[in-house]
């Protein structure tokens, strides 16, 4: 049995578990190995596995070496994108380690898509067996996984597209929105006491922010002396690309926007909320609070944030405009 026979048949044990629709394998750098479930386009392939991993790339930036999985959520689904290495298996990684196999080079990824009412944590630890096997055959095998797009290696490129299901390519349309939010003094305000309601609320709050696009900071508490306020700026940006990247993920895997991300590490959590043109987000600590009540008591203040986003977007709704029709009436002289 080959390396393919046997990551698919453990797919396929991942895809059988009560709720889950999808799992796609990939490697840490973006390059896809397998999947089961949905059917994906020969574009969608690769630029699903480049999303999985800009996500968690992204996730490892704000929290390192203490990420241990994130999560999606939005209204068709579940996204759960977790590493093959820890926190699955220490023991393994620890032989593994021992005897000189594994490095960063051997980093693998999986994103398990699942029904919006099922319960992902449950279902990774259902299938924690399987990420075991699929690792060990990973890196036991002696493969080496390198991006086939920097090889331009065809048959290699051929060899993933024929692990996927692949789907006839679809013709989209995208518009862009010429102009930014920006916020009144009064907005402004009222986001400041929103923020400082909540670090009341919730005793362990590290820090809080709203971050509208691209990626600026409209308005931010800070808790903590752990983090300055350049390191809160640039976790702000990079947050914001963060929800992006997985409002593309979301889109790719279920034709859906995302609605919230967590973001679950050793000693923290970290929330981030869609907000139309705007992104909250907040890192809350362990030792004083459970996710549970967390999960109940941020949406009351979100959606205070929320009406505050709409009243500043309400003031210059200037509409969109179709890039591609811009540039055909563009006449060059």
């Amino acid at each position: 049995m080959n390396l393919n026979e046997k990551v698919g048949i453990h797919l396929d044990q991942i895809k059988q578990i009560k709720g889950v629709e999808n799992a796609v394998l990939t490697q840490r750098d973006g390059n896809p190995i397998q999947s089961t479930g949905v059917w994906f386009s020969k574009d969608e392939i690769f630029n699903v596995s480049s999303a999985t991993s800009a996500i968690f790339n992204v996730g490892i930036h704000l929290h390192p070496n203490d990420l241990k999985y994130i999560l999606i959520e939005g209204k068709k689904a579940k996204i759960l994108i977790a590493p093959l290495k820890s926190p699955i298996d220490n023991k393994l990684n620890r032989i593994l380690e021992a005897q000189g196999i594994l490095d960063d080079k051997n980093e693998f990824f999986i994103a398990i898509t699942s029904q919006p009412n099922i319960n992902l944590g449950g279902v990774f630890l259902q299938t924690n067996e399987c990420l075991r096997k699929i690792k060990t055959s990973l890196i036991t095998s002696g493969e080496s996984f390198k991006p086939p797009l920097i090889q331009f290696n065809h048959q290699k490129i051929q060899n993933i597209i024929e692990g996927f299901n692949v789907k006839e390519n679809e013709v989209s349309n995208f518009k862009l929105s010429p102009f930014s939010l920006s916020f009144s003094k009064s907005v402004s305000l009222d986001l400041i006491k929103v923020l400082n309601t909540i670090a009341i609320a919730v005793p362990d709050l590290k820090y809080a922010f709203v971050t509208i696009e691209g990626g600026f900071v409209a308005s931010k508490l800070l808790k903590k002396i752990d983090i300055d306020s350049d390191k809160l700026d640039k976790a702000s940006a990079m947050s914001y690309s963060l929800f992006q990247t997985a409002n593309r993920c979301a889109w790719l895997l279920k034709k859906m926007h995302a609605q919230t991300i967590l973001l679950d590490c050793q000693h923290s959590f970290q929330f981030i909320e869609g907000l139309g043109k705007a992104i909250f987000s907040t890192v809350i600590g362990k030792e004083k609070q459970k996710l549970g009540l967390i999960r109940l008591i941020l949406p009351q203040f979100t959606k205070k944030i929320n009406n505050l986003i709409k009243k500043a977007a309400a003031v210059q709704d200037f509409g969109t405009f179709d890039i591609k029709r811009m540039l055909g009436e563009l006449i060059i002289k």
